[in-house]
């Protein structure tokens, strides 16, 4: 039986991060959607150079070659696998490496954000440069990695 409150069994948790570190990537989420018999898994992925559709045909294959015989893994309509999305919240610093130049938003564990151009990532924490009025030149911020509750780029249209 599939439980609702806590869908994803600890074995497959653990297949997903073997599979994703056989193909070069992380695991950065996985989320169970749908009904109890037409349950999806989505899982996104990401690397330091980004994802490519190769790398999350991999994980998908990965995970079906060792979970075939899997009953709760043999229960989903779906596996869907693909990176996070640009704009999605990062969950290791690393993940802006890629973004070294664009706007971000940075929330403070305290609570305050700032916000502008990502100039540097580092196991230490992130430096960003707020953006500068003709009245004021603001000093780059260089934010903790401990004192990072939330971190993402922003999309400009």
């Amino acid at each position: 039986m599939i439980s609702l409150t806590n869908p994803l069994p600890e074995h497959i948790r653990a297949t997903i991060d073997e599979v994703c570190a056989a193909n070069g990537v992380t695991s950065i989420d996985v989320q169970i959607r749908g009904q109890r018999d037409q349950l999806i898994l989505d899982l996104f992925i990401d690397a330091p150079n980004g994802v490519t559709h190769e790398e999350c045909k991999g994980v998908t294959a990965g995970l079906d070659e060792r979970l075939e015989n899997d009953e709760w893994y043999g229960r989903l309509r779906a596996v869907d696998v693909s990176s996070p999305g640009a704009d999605a919240p990062v969950k290791f610093l690393w993940q802006l490496s890629k973004s070294i130049g664009r706007s971000v938003r940075v929330i403070r564990a305290d609570g305050t954000a700032v916000e502008g151009k990502l100039t540097d990532v580092a196991d230490e924490g992130l430096t960003v440069q707020p953006p500068t009025t003709k009245k004021k030149v603001v000093e780059q911020v260089v934010i903790p990695a401990a004192d990072i509750k939330e971190a993402r780029v922003i999309l400009k249209w």
